[in-house]
């Protein structure tokens, strides 16, 4: 962290391939991103898989998870980085 926002960030990923597709999305746009930032993002997220379609905005690539979006049972493991990277922040606070 660097004055509250991420400044480098490494991974190990155990899981299926939509969550290792989502982390993969949120490390490659993590570096950089603040605390409200990534609750604004979460939400969006949220937003984006229970069918808000304009919501896909909320994260850079996040559109290539779409075939999970009919998977409500997949939609945990796809906000697991994110809320893993939150907690880190705040971990960190």
């Amino acid at each position: 962290m660097d004055k509250g926002r991420v400044a480098g960030l490494s991974q190990r990923v155990e899981a299926c391939a939509f969550g290792q597709a989502a982390a993969a999305l949120m490390g490659n746009a993590a570096v950089g991103t603040g605390e409200a930032d990534l609750r604004a993002a979460i939400a969006g997220i949220e937003a984006w898989l229970g069918g808000n379609d304009g919501a896909a905005a909320s994260w850079p690539g996040l559109k290539v998870l779409e075939p999970a979006r009919t998977r409500a049972g997949r939609h945990g493991v796809i906000l697991l980085p994110f809320a893993t990277l939150l907690a880190a922040i705040e971990d960190a606070r």
